[in-house]
């Protein structure tokens, strides 16, 4: 009979020998199975850039996410002081041209971002059709006009991230 066990340390060689024996064109070597097993970084990193002004003051940023078993940078988060309002658009332009360079540099395929429904036609409403949803974005917002320009597309939305009725759109740019 088959029983869970908790993956940690101590077994951790033995569950990375296996998934190379399983899957070596996935991980070629049990080292490169147990990293992704112990080694956030090995699968995982953060990577992020800002801006600042005359008076070397930060005037904004980008933080990043780079999902290497995925080739893909995620945005973790973003903003811009634009004469103390907080933005998320093309003020952080520099900033994108540096992650899609940084991305690029290091063979990714992909950009990836999401953003709340507030102020979008779907907005508080239930979704239960999440292609009809993603047919009937509407909204003024500039940021998501912006990320559009730039080339990102809509690929899904996951319903009630922000809260109930508060979904998030998931972008991607293909680089």
């Amino acid at each position: 009979m088959e029983r869970v066990i908790n993956l940690n340390e101590e077994n951790a060689p033995l569950v990375a020998s296996f998934m190379n024996r399983i899957k070596p064109e996935w991980w070629p070597t049990a080292h490169d199975g147990l990293a992704q097993l112990t080694d956030v970084q090995a699968s995982i990193d953060t990577v992020g850039w800002y801006l600042e002004n005359d008076q070397k003051q930060p005037t904004g940023w980008v933080l990043f996410r780079e999902l290497k078993a995925y080739n893909t940078l995620e945005l973790e988060c973003c903003g811009y002081d634009d004469q103390g309002v907080f933005k998320l658009e093309h003020k952080l332009e520099k900033l994108f041209e540096q992650a899609e360079n940084y991305a690029r540099s290091k063979g990714y395929t992909m950009l990836r971002t999401g953003m709340s429904t507030v102020d979008f036609t779907i907005n508080g409403e239930k979704i239960t059709d999440v292609a009809a949803a993603m047919n009937s974005l509407e909204t003024t917002r500039i940021d998501y006009s912006w990320l559009l320009d730039w080339g990102f597309q809509v690929i899904g939305i996951q319903p009630n991230v922000y809260g109930n009725n508060c979904h998030m759109i998931i972008l991607t740019k293909s680089l």
